[in-house]
């Protein structure tokens, strides 16, 4: 009779076992991811070396405000307009780099270019080009001690060459070259495909 009583007892709470098991529900599990943010880095500006030298822009930027511009000027020009390039070459072979300042902005430029400074190592004017239009081009090949620049005015292909102490300061009274196009060997300067430069203020 204990044995009949306490298997009852058993399958008693067997039963009641699985009933709340049944009658349980069951929530569904959720998987927590973790929200991780994903930040799009904008590019990175790559410059030609040749143009990023910002203790050079600095003096070129005192250079411009106090010798090249009148205060004049300073004062008419928008600051959105006092924006510069600059290129560091060794035209001469001497070991030291010439610079040459790009200013792209509407107050400097004509419908024939812009204005293009070149400076001596000592940022002492050389030339002042005139209605210049960029790209322009080095040639390796010197004349009279001085590398060979290449730019276009009117269409054409001009030839500019050093001499008594600078260069052709506009482009547009130069002969066409005789040739209609740069060398392969040619430094490319002021070039948004091939060399592009740092843009700075002033």
């Amino acid at each position: 009779m204990k044995n009949v009583l306490l298997l009852f007892v058993v399958v008693s709470v067997l039963y009641t076992c699985k009933k709340k098991i049944e009658n349980q529900v069951t929530e569904p599990i959720v998987e927590q991811v973790e929200q991780v943010e994903v930040k799009n880095e904008e590019p990175k500006e790559i410059f030609t070396p040749q143009s990023v030298n910002y203790t050079l822009a600095e003096q070129i930027k005192d250079f411009i405000t106090t010798q090249y511009l009148s205060e004049g000027d300073l004062n008419i020009i928008d600051e959105s307009q006092r924006k510069f390039q600059l290129y560091q070459i060794d035209l001469n072979n001497d070991g030291n780099n010439e610079v040459f300042v790009n200013f792209m902005t509407s107050y400097f430029c004509g419908t024939g270019g812009c204005t293009l400074l070149l400076l001596s190592p000592e940022l002492k004017p050389i030339t002042k080009f005139t209605v210049t239009s960029t790209p322009i081009w080095i040639e390796q090949t010197m004349k009279n001690g001085w590398k060979i620049i290449l730019t276009r005015s009117q269409g054409e292909l001009k030839e500019l060459i050093y001499i008594n102490g600078t260069y052709p300061s506009n482009p547009s009274m130069v002969a066409k070259a005789p040739y209609d196009a740069a060398s392969g060997h040619a430094e490319i300067l002021f070039d948004d495909n091939f060399s592009p430069a740092k843009t700075y203020t002033f």
